[in-house]
């Protein structure tokens, strides 16, 4: 798909969308009556979506803590959705960093307003098959200085790129990164695979790509594994509540936390 069709899919409003599809499994408002329709299909064949998208945001958050905590100031998340609920620079000290991106030119937009009055945020377009795009800005020169110890976020994101997609962004963002820089990304085990939801997807433009956890492990090197490719119930431990943890869905979604 080309840069063009790509975008101006998404952008779309009279087309459904992924993204805001998952805005409206969580309970968001950014969506339109064309994706809510899409979204009872692909309920009915998937009815425990809505948690899934649950675990991938729990998975962020807690990534970002776990980080923040470890003294990262500077974030760069991709594919960030709306800076909302226990997003970046809602759950990191006052000083930290963040440039979220987005490949939907409307929820860059509104992006930009919900964090107008953060003085250390920035919100900007960027496909996430393409990161040199957001990297090559002056805004990141301006933001971060010269610093590129950075943490990198890749998000329920991984499943909507090719292969190579995803080889080509790790080898940019490890390129780019100084050494010690940290990215962490979450991704569907195969098994979870409906056909009949590919096919929505499909027509949506936006196809679904499923893989092993070694491959996925092939495609994000030169990153480092660390603690490695866990569960995300796992990495979210104690801060799931325990009845949030019985779903189909908890055996099927893994994260890593990777280091340069």
């Amino acid at each position: 798909m080309s840069d063009q069709d790509r975008v101006g899919s998404i952008a779309d409003a009279s087309k459904p969308n992924a993204g805001r599809i998952y805005d409206y499994v969580l309970g968001g408002n950014h969506n339109f009556e064309v994706d809510r329709l899409t979204a009872q299909q692909i309920l009915k064949l998937l009815p425990d979506y809505p948690q899934m998208a649950r675990y991938v945001r729990w998975f962020l958050g807690e990534a970002v803590r776990r980080l923040a905590g470890e003294g990262y100031r500077l974030f760069i998340d991709f594919a960030s959705g709306l800076p909302t609920v226990d997003h970046i620079h809602q759950i990191t000290p006052a000083e930290t960093k963040v440039i979220y991106s987005d490949i939907d030119p409307v929820t860059v937009a509104y992006g930009q307003e919900i964090i107008r009055e953060v003085p250390n945020a920035r919100y900007v377009v960027c496909d996430a098959a393409a990161p040199e795009s957001l990297l090559s800005s002056p805004m990141v020169r301006e933001l971060f200085g010269a610093d590129r110890k950075v943490v990198f976020g890749l998000n329920g994101v991984a499943f909507f790129l090719e292969d190579k997609e995803i080889a080509h962004t790790m080898k940019t963002l490890y390129e780019w990164a100084d050494k010690g820089s940290r990215l962490f990304l979450s991704d569907l085990d195969p098994s979870v695979r409906v056909p009949e939801a590919d096919v929505i997807f499909q027509k949506m433009g936006q196809p679904v790509f499923m893989r092993t956890t070694e491959q996925l492990r092939r495609l994000v090197a030169p990153w480092e594994a660390g603690e490695g490719f866990r569960l995300l119930v796992e990495w979210i431990g104690v801060r799931m509540p325990p009845e949030q943890k019985k779903s189909p869905f908890s055996d099927l979604l893994r994260g890593a936390i990777l280091r340069k």
